[in-house]
């Protein structure tokens, strides 16, 4: 049977929502609370901006899965692997020289010590940045694919995969709300299961290495079996995103805005889940309305160095303003926010952009 997953080379609307995506990213990290107090109204905006890496997430197992003629090999899974982890490998080092030559000249020697005191945090967790989290979570989640073999069987029909799709998300809904989720801070993953069985784990690197990968593990399994479950719809179905009208796709959109703007701690794994799905399908659709831009495509081919580089961004605004506007460093405020955000997240643009014209440096700093 011929694929009904869409094949365009590049969607329009998917490229405008990762920019959204990698800007939400930067506004997220441009409140930093050791300035002060965090106003309600940019404690809002964090939440409210708090999308992004489901989107990410969402995005990265529905075109890993659901591409046209997808390739589930082992071959093809290391071949993804090393996009992901030379990155992250390259990033890591780079931002682990840059702290300990910064640290070194302002003699910070307690922010350094504790930078290197945890070579387990930043070989393994992305301890070097903060943001470089992400490419372990996704490495970690990628590993799945080796299964997605065996989920498109034809004995694996729509009610096995949306019923793993939904054990999946309570699964990971149970983590978060039982507060065993992964907390890089300390290293650690299922802290409170720990506890109950009056365990310490902190003297054993090896088992907090196995909770926090379990850990992402549980949380990338919804994203997985509704990627699973959506390309069993495109490929076995009449039905296809392209061919949404634009009133569903509204729709889809005011759940998404409704779903961000209203959060229940209860649910919060569902919500996490939806909201990168929600935006991740109407991005799919929006693209069938959306003529090709090339700002748009190259917003969108540059989505992932932004998140990768916005920090020294970030830093470099912060030097700058507090020279000049000391003020807004007084307290994370809406404003502040986006004094931070906004030319943070055009230097960064920019600074990917000229990147991207070497080949060499695309390999090796942003996979492609």
């Amino acid at each position: 049977m011929q694929s009904k997953i869409e094949t365009k080379p590049r969607l329009s609307g998917v490229d405008l929502c990762r920019g959204i995506a990698a800007y939400a990213v930067v506004l997220v990290h441009s409140g930093d609370p050791s300035w002060g107090r965090i106003s309600y109204f940019s404690q809002e905006i964090h939440d409210l901006f708090s999308f992004a890496v489901p989107f990410f997430l969402a995005a990265s197992f529905y075109f890993m899965i659901c591409k046209f003629n997808a390739d589930f090999s082992l071959a093809s899974w290391k071949a993804r692997c090393r996009r992901i982890l030379i990155p992250y490998v390259v990033w890591t080092v780079i931002y682990l020289i840059v702290k300990i030559i910064m640290f070194s000249a302002l003699n910070r020697k307690e922010e350094l010590n504790h930078l290197l005191r945890n070579p387990f945090l930043i070989i393994f967790y992305g301890g070097a940045s903060f943001q470089l989290y992400y490419l372990p979570l996704l490495l970690v989640g990628t590993s799945l694919i080796i299964f997605a073999d065996f989920f498109i069987k034809p004995k694996i029909g729509l009610k096995i995969l949306a019923s793993l799709s939904l054990l999946s998300l309570i699964l990971y809904n149970l983590l978060l709300i039982t507060g065993n989720t992964v907390y890089l801070h300390y290293d650690l993953a299922f802290q409170n299961l720990f506890n109950l069985m009056s365990y310490d784990v902190s003297k054993n690197e090896f088992l907090r290495f196995i909770s926090i990968e379990l850990a992402w593990l549980v949380r990338c399994l919804p994203y997985f079996f509704i990627a699973m479950t959506l390309r069993y719809l495109l490929l076995k179905t009449n039905f296809s995103l392209l061919r949404v009208k634009f009133v569903s796709a509204n729709l889809l959109l005011g759940l998404f805005l409704v779903a961000d703007i209203y959060s229940n701690p209860i649910l919060a794994g569902f919500r996490e889940v939806f909201l990168g799905y929600s935006l991740l399908l109407y991005s799919v659709v929006l693209s069938n309305y959306l003529k090709p831009n090339s700002v748009i495509k190259n917003l969108g081919l540059c989505s992932f160095g932004i998140y990768l580089i916005h920090p020294f961004a970030i830093n470099i605004m912060e030097i700058y303003l507090k020279k000049t506007q000391p003020q807004l460093l007084e307290e994370v405020t809406i404003f502040s926010q986006l004094a931070f955000s906004i030319p943070s997240f055009i230097m960064s643009w920019l600074a990917v952009f000229i990147l991207m014209k070497n080949k060499r440096i695309v390999k090796y700093l942003f996979g492609v």
